[in-house]
């Protein structure tokens, strides 16, 4: 069969890039491009922190990993941040918006006419538009263009937005949709209704190497610590984290610590048992992780969790949050994490992990054999052919 023109449209890219959508987006086109599935390409801003949205990166075509990548400029022209602003805080406080404020929200998003107008030039020759993730204006008004060709990978969280008008229209307008985990479908179902062209996918995953005492070695670090590896913003529920460690540590004492790796503009309090690695890429990264006691992942907005996948790989089990549908799927299915919803039970669930050794190697030999059944390359590469073919 003749490969596919696959064209993924995400607001940012690259190895510098801290997300989780755009972490997935950028495997699934690696992987894509080196099993010849598919000719793909990348289309993007020149913006890395999506914070700020600066234009930070170099404009124009690169390759990155063996994927063509062009980078266009987001237009701070035209946009009217304070009323941007005015509006997202009366959706985070649970206001209703109208059906022309909600528009209004979108359009004073970030944007980059550059890309919608590439788009709208090229966008013919590639067979499929794939947006991940559903959130940002890029998403909109760049999925509208050719809607017949365009698939959204949502990468859906229970969120306000997510039920938007706009989203949903985008959503429905799309020849197909593709998902991370069960979860995630059954979310998208409540919220935005079923459809026809939804698909389960998700995201591969390849056997790591890790050396944990090689970041023993550089760091000095060989006391035991619960590791949080992500963006450092309440979104991610790090404050609830933060929280239960503080008390923990007061009740019990002790040499244990708490180690975030990764960056955002959430502060983190002064504890001499808190330490900040800040972002880390690659190999280092992964070293981390061998090292950890465990991973504490707190977030209860996931559509699949990267962090989680890459804990089990390195032989590291993990503590999830019970209120998050995903993440609390993946530990039924796996028997490879354990869960928390409150002080009381973060506290007995760390006592139980501290002091046995051979519960955390058996639950994260449980993770480990989850991913390698269900997330290993073979196995979402053909889901990705299938949803491609249906």
């Amino acid at each position: 069969m003749k490969p596919w023109r696959v064209a993924f449209v995400v607001p940012r890219y690259g190895e510098e890039v801290l997300g989780g959508a755009e972490a997935l987006a950028r495997s699934l086109a690696e992987h894509l491009a080196a099993s010849r599935l598919a000719h793909v390409h990348v289309l993007t801003t020149c913006v890395r922190d999506h914070s700020t949205w600066r234009n930070e990166l170099p404009q124009g075509q690169s390759v990155v990993n063996g994927v063509s990548v062009w980078r266009f400029t987001v237009d701070h022209v035209h946009r009217d941040v304070g009323r941007y602003d005015v509006l997202y805080n009366r959706l985070i406080r649970g206001e209703n918006l109208s059906s022309d404020e909600q528009y209004e929200w979108v359009h004073h998003g970030a944007h980059s006419p550059e890309l919608y107008m590439y788009l709208e030039r090229q966008g013919p020759a590639d067979d499929y538009l794939i947006f991940v993730p559903y959130l940002f204006g890029t998403k909109y008004y760049g999925s509208a263009i050719f809607p017949r060709r365009s698939i959204l990978w949502p990468c859906l969280h229970d969120e306000v937005y997510a039920g938007l008008i706009p989203t949903r229209e985008m959503y429905h307008a799309s020849i197909g949709v593709m998902f991370n985990t069960y979860p995630e479908s059954r979310l998208a179902w409540r919220l935005l209704g079923h459809h026809p062209g939804s698909q389960i996918v998700g995201c591969g995953f390849s056997t790591l190497q890790a050396d944990g005492e090689r970041f023993r070695n550089r760091s000095g670090l060989r006391v035991p610590f619960v590791l949080y590896s992500g963006r450092f913003e309440s979104d991610k529920n790090l404050p609830l984290l933060i929280r239960c460690f503080i008390e923990y540590k007061r009740r019990r004492g002790g040499p244990l610590r708490l180690v975030l790796m990764g960056q955002g503009l959430e502060p983190i309090p002064a504890h001499r048992d808190i330490v900040v690695l800040g972002f880390k890429q690659v190999q280092e990264k992964l070293d981390v992780y061998a090292t950890a006691t465990l991973l504490c992942q707190p977030s209860i907005n996931e559509s699949l969790s990267i962090v989680i996948m890459e804990s089990w790989l390195t032989g590291v089990p993990v503590l999830v949050h019970a209120d998050c549908e995903v993440t609390c799927h993946h530990a039924v299915q796996s028997n490879g994490d354990l869960y928390f919803g409150d002080y009381e039970e973060f506290e007995s669930v760390l006592d139980l992990l501290l002091d046995n050794e051979s519960l955390r190697r058996r639950l994260a030999e449980n993770g480990r054999t989850y991913v390698e059944t269900h997330y290993n390359w073979t196995v979402v590469l053909g889901r990705f052919e299938g949803a491609l073919g249906s």
